[in-house]
């Protein structure tokens, strides 16, 4: 972590290199970039989120037909999509089938 010590030099060094009349001009500069990354970085994160939510979202609930079918082979359907319920259908019929 960058002390006091060490930002009172940095600006000493800052001063000499760009003299106080572009000093206050590259410091708005940095503050304006500095500003634009941390949006950038929201808008990122923005977006991950939204790609993260999206598949969670797009789960559907599972069509009446599937749903009747689970529950007479004594299935629980409840927050259950359409694909885990036919994964389960498949695999009680090839588990009963097996057993013949």
């Amino acid at each position: 972590m960058v002390g006091f010590d060490e930002i009172i030099f940095i600006a000493i060094v800052a001063l000499l290199l760009f003299g106080p009349d572009k000093l206050p001009e590259y410091i708005r500069e940095l503050g304006r970039l500095y500003a634009e990354v941390k949006k950038a970085q929201r808008d990122l994160e923005a977006e991950l989120n939204k790609a993260v939510q999206e598949p969670v979202k797009a789960q559907k609930p599972p069509s009446p037909t599937v749903a009747e079918i689970a529950r007479k082979m004594e299935i629980l359907t409840e927050g259950k999509s359409e694909e885990q319920l036919l994964k389960e259908i498949d695999e009680a019929i090839t588990s009963k089938s097996g057993k013949v």
